[in-house]
């Protein structure tokens, strides 16, 4: 945290994602309103900062709760025009959150087996978070084979093309393109007739 930020301020940086309260929460609230004394209640969903969305989920105060970003429209989007979505819209980093969610998601399910040794329901959930892997997989390849064609290509405009990308995508094209520029020769200049 920057010493001119406010606590909201330096909260409001953070990817967040929605969780359910299992119990009625004193002085919680303070993170979502100015409310010093504010009580989250017992089946209130509220969007937190994922590093304490985490905590509380995993001290099993709260409940997983799916964020708008992995919704069915963008999940379907992500698998017929991977290319074309912005992923900046959703997250700085898309993919890496990605990552940090579904292993959230497998350790609740893990715990929740635990807990109550349903093997069929443990079996969808794992069929969900392979769908859902297989889904991120397959549009970052389909994603990375784009950025590097596109930074072979000197003499075209991606800025359309890079505002779409994630962090870690704008860094892969970057050094592809730093790598493109160092090894290119141009032919005409060495054929000569």
């Amino acid at each position: 945290m920057y010493p001119s930020q406010t606590v909201e301020e330096f909260f409001a940086r953070d990817t967040k994602i929605p969780i359910k309260f299992n119990q009625n929460v004193q002085g919680l609230g303070s993170l979502i309103g100015t409310d010093k004394t504010k009580e989250i209640l017992k089946d209130q969903i509220v969007e937190f900062p994922f590093y304490i969305a985490k905590e509380l989920v995993e001290r099993e105060i709260s409940t997983l709760q799916l964020p708008k970003m992995f919704a069915n429209d963008v999940m379907n989007a992500l698998k017929v025009t991977p290319i074309n979505m912005n992923l900046r819209n959703y997250c700085p980093q898309f993919y890496t959150f990605a990552s940090d969610y579904i292993l959230l998601w497998q350790v609740v399910i893990n715990r929740e087996y635990q807990l109550y040794g349903d093997e069929r329901q443990y079996q969808l959930d794992l069929t969900k978070i392979n769908e859902f892997s297989d889904i991120l997989k397959r549009s970052k390849i389909d994603r990375a084979v784009e950025i590097l064609n596109r930074a072979k290509r000197f003499f075209e405009d991606h800025n359309d093309f890079l505002e779409k990308l994630d962090d870690e995508e704008r860094k892969m094209f970057e050094e592809q393109r730093q790598v493109c520029e160092e090894t290119y020769v141009d032919y005409t200049k060495i054929c000569t007739l």
